[in-house]
């Protein structure tokens, strides 16, 4: 893999995972829930705004019936985790009794899951299970069950592929690490 140099607004950023790389980890993990829902009709969640093109990726791997809807969770200023997790948008489907898909873009402390989780118990679903692109679990400071990641890291920042820095580099298909 060529190793890429890009300056986002102050940082520089270099190449970490490709395209070709990140595409073939979202097929694995796609394909795995495809099987483990053979007959269901999951709800996807896909957590705003990381994690939208890993949402659109990961549902095109799913070959049966299944809803998608969006929520817009909030913890991050700069480059820094602010410890607090605001939810800005939030569900509107009726989920009780359905099976929930949770997609993150990135868990590195697990404090917004930690606080999103229980929004979500209260509404009585089946069952949720969480899909993560990438975990840091040197960083991870709440006990969250990750059912299905892509990569583990190590905890460095990153962007590309839906992750930003103050609003910069979601676009990008590969993901950078911080210089």
């Amino acid at each position: 893999m060529e190793q890429a140099t890009i300056t986002l607004k102050d940082k520089k950023f270099r190449t970490y995972l490709d395209e070709r790389k990140i595409q073939e980890a979202v097929q694995r993990i796609g394909r795995k829930i495809d099987q483990d829902y053979v007959g269901k009709n999951p709800l996807f969640v896909c957590i705003l705004s990381g994690s939208f093109m890993f949402t659109s990726d990961l549902v095109k791997h799913f070959t049966g019936e299944c809803e998608i809807t969006f929520v817009r969770l909030s913890s991050y200023h700069g480059t820094q985790t602010t410890g607090n997790v605001k939810t800005l948008l939030g569900i509107i489907e009726t989920i009780e009794a359905r099976d929930i898909i949770i997609v993150e873009d990135i868990v590195d402390t697990g404090n917004t899951l930690a606080k999103f989780l229980p929004e979500i118990e209260n509404l009585k679903p089946k069952s949720i299970k969480i899909a993560a692109l990438l975990v840091k679990p040197e960083t991870l400071k709440e006990k969250i069950k990750i059912d299905y990641t892509c990569f583990d890291i190590p905890n460095d920042f990153i962007v590309g592929y839906g992750l930003d820095y103050d609003g910069l580099g979601r676009n990008l298909r590969d993901i950078y690490v911080i210089c």
